[in-house]
This record gives structure tokens, sequence and C-alpha cells, in this order.
């Protein structure tokens, strides 16, 4: 009687473990940032088309101030044409869905097995964002300079979409000088939303500005005490603007310097401490 032989194949490693677990929030990361750029730049569109034909809806007589609110840039009355004219509301929804949904992503990943406390959901960027994103999405009004930092923002996260998908918790990913200009801007682009919702309030553009702004206010408060590049920014407007000061005010002015300048190096010495325990 012949012997058999049994073949014996062996399971090739590089196809081992090939389904990654975090397929689905990876792609779920992924769709909100590409929602809130894309769907944040056809929005700026519209915007500033609209704000372009001002003086089709604005009366010259009251200096612009006064809107017709009986205009309407679509004047057809079929319903297509009422579906299209809701479009820059859609698309404006639909960015801040954009960020919901990769800030819960990243938010996940950060407490996996832990239970966050309310202070450290607070020291939290992107818990900041979630709350500034709820704040567009129920409160009134829609504006570009509302999405401009979530569209740097995810404009960043997606050029580094490679590393910071694939990259291990302790790889640090790289900074390059272009990255460091758009933080910048993206700091800027926060101060610029107080500065317009000031303007809201003033003009009475919207019922709800006066108290939007004194709510993102507080937000912007936290964001002071716990983002980095927000300290940075503020930093260098206050040393900017320090030779405006009188002089009779420097000492009020020199307060609020050492206050961020305290708050950068708390900062600083929480990463090093988080760094050597990890």
């Amino acid at each position: 009687m012949a012997k058999t032989i049994k073949v014996v194949r062996k399971k090739d490693p590089k196809k081992k473990n090939q389904s990654d677990p975090l397929a689905k929030q990876k792609l779920i990361w992924k769709i909100g940032h590409v929602f809130t750029l894309v769907f944040g730049l056809v929005f700026s569109i519209t915007y500033f088309y609209h704000a372009l034909i001002f003086f089709k809806y604005r009366s010259w007589k009251w200096l612009f101030l006064k809107v017709n609110k009986n205009y309407s840039f679509i004047q057809s009355k079929k319903w297509y044409m009422k579906l299209l004219g809701w479009g820059p509301q859609i698309m404006y929804r639909l960015s801040l869905i954009g960020v919901f949904m990769s800030e819960s992503v990243t938010m996940q990943q950060n407490w996996v097995g832990l239970n966050p406390t309310w202070s450290d959901l607070l020291s939290s960027e992107n818990f900041h964002a979630v709350l500034i994103a709820c704040l567009w999405f129920f409160g009134g009004g829609k504006s570009f300079y509302k999405l401009l930092p979530f569209m740097i923002l995810s404009y960043l996260h997606l050029t580094k979409m490679k590393y910071e998908l694939n990259a291990d918790k302790e790889e640090k990913i790289p900074v390059t000088p272009r990255d460091k200009k758009f933080l910048h801007l993206l700091a800027y682009s926060e101060l610029l939303v107080i500065l317009a919702l000031a303007l809201d309030t003033i003009l009475f553009k919207t019922g709800t500005a006066g108290f939007m702004l004194v709510i993102y206010v507080g937000i912007y408060w936290l964001r002071l005490n716990f983002s980095p590049y927000a300290q940075v920014t503020v930093l260098e407007l206050l040393v900017k603007f320090e030779k405006y000061v009188p002089k009779q005010h420097r000492g009020k002015w020199d307060i609020i310097k050492n206050f961020v300048y305290l708050k950068m190096k708390e900062h600083e010495k929480r990463t090093k401490e988080v760094a050597r325990y990890a």
C-alpha cells in the first residue's frame, strides 16, 4: 500500500490579520473630513456669490443695512427649484455633520477603555470642536467664517491622512512649515469668528447672534486654556499690539500676556509628563 503524503500549507504571515478592526472607524473619519471640506467649499462659493449681489436684496436708502426678506434668488415656484434654493442650507449642515463624524471617531479612539470626566472632556480640543459645531448647527444664521476653521482643520488631516491612519500612538506625525502656517491661519480664523459675531450682534443681523457670541467666547476661553496653537497666536497678537497700549494700561496688558504664557508652559509640562508615563 502506497504511503500518502500529507501536505501542510503554511499560512502566509502577510495575509494574517489583514482585516483591520478599525476599518469602519477610519472610513467614517475620512468621510467626515471630506464632507466638511467639500461641502464647506461649495457652500463658500454660494456664500460669496450671494454677498456680491447684496445690492439686489439690500436697500441703498438704508446704506445697505436693511435686508429685503421677500427677495429670493430663485424666482420660480416649482418644487425642484425651491429644493435647489435650499441647497446652501443643506451643504452648510452636511459640512457640520462631517465635523460630528470625524471628531466623534477621534474622541472615541482617544478615550477607548477609559471613563473620561467632565474635566477631561472640557480640556479636549476635539470636544471643543464638537461644541462649536453644535452651536453652529442649532444656532441661527449660516456663514463662511463659521466653517472656515473646520475646513482648514479637515484639509490638514486629509493631507496627513496616511500618517494619522497608519501611525502608532507613540509615533509622532511630522509637522512641516506649511502645516504651521495653516495652524496659525486656523487660530486667526477662530478669532475672526468672534469679530464677525460681534458685528452681527451690533447690526442685529440675527436674533441669536448675541447669545451665540457669549457661548462662543466661553468655548474659546477653554481653547485659550488648552489649545497650544491658540495660545501662541494670541500671545503673538498681544506682543504686536503692545506698542499701541497706553502706559497707564500697560500693567494690565502684561498680566494678560503672562497668563497666556503660563498656560503655554503648563501645556508643555503636561505633554512631557504624558510622554514620560506613556
